[in-house]
């Protein structure tokens, strides 16, 4: 009887470790490739000259760094039109394009969920922006400055980075170690809890204020970001 136990419990371990562990493991692919947890989960094929495809059930990603912005040109497939190697493809044929400066500012891919393109961008100034672009119509659905992003439940949850300049902010939002991770060569960003509903694009404030740090976001001449 207690072999039978010992067996039963042994299973259970088991699989809640190797869920634990296949979680986990998920999240860390996502982490490494830069992608938002909770997007759609690709099969990732590494390409010569930094190339990377992105290859899901229905698009295929190709990205190419750009030699003219920051960030890369995002090329969109219907995955039928690929071959057996997935990066000796003709970025002309793309059945969409998104240019590494498009939009105002310097793109990279983070993800796509459902329709969704997920990208950050980075406009040559100390934020960053998260844009989401609707697949079926090529169209910009949403977009705000950003940081910590990840999708549960159909909903983005994300924090808004404020104007760390604007004295109302930093008089609203109390940070007691602001001063130390400046020391430590820290950005502090001043943020509010955000909610959007990926069904409706609807935006929800928390009116829940916070701050936090990140390693600096450099700048750049404006102009070579078409500001």
């Amino acid at each position: 009887m207690q072999k039978i136990i010992f067996s039963t419990l042994s299973i259970t371990a088991l699989f809640i470790l190797t869920a634990v562990l296949s979680y986990s493991e998920e999240s860390y692919t996502q982490y490494k490739a830069r992608l938002i947890p909770g997007t759609d989960k690709p099969v990732i094929k590494n390409c010569s000259d930094f190339n990377t495809i992105y290859i899901y059930d229905d698009y295929v990603i190709y990205t190419r760094p750009s030699g003219d912005f920051e960030g890369s040109n995002i090329y969109v497939f219907n995955p039928l039109a690929q071959d057996d190697n997935p990066c000796s493809v003709e970025p002309q044929r793309a059945n969409y394009t998104i240019q590494a400066g498009e939009f105002g500012g310097a793109n990279t891919f983070t993800g796509v969920y459902g329709n969704l393109l997920f990208m950050d961008q980075w406009t040559g100034r100390d934020f960053k922006r998260l844009l989401a672009i609707n697949l079926d119509n090529r169209s910009l659905v949403f977009f705000d400055t950003y940081t910590s992003p990840k999708i549960r439940n159909g909903e983005l949850l994300y924090f808004r980075t404020l104007k760390a300049t604007r004295k109302s902010v930093t008089d609203k939002i109390p940070c007691p170690n602001a001063e130390e991770w400046k020391a430590r060569g820290k950005q502090v960003l001043y943020v509010e809890k955000m909610i959007v509903d990926l069904s409706t694009m609807k935006k929800e404030p928390s009116s829940k204020f916070s701050c936090t740090y990140t390693d600096p976001i450099g700048t750049a001449a404006p102009k070579k970001y078409g500001h």
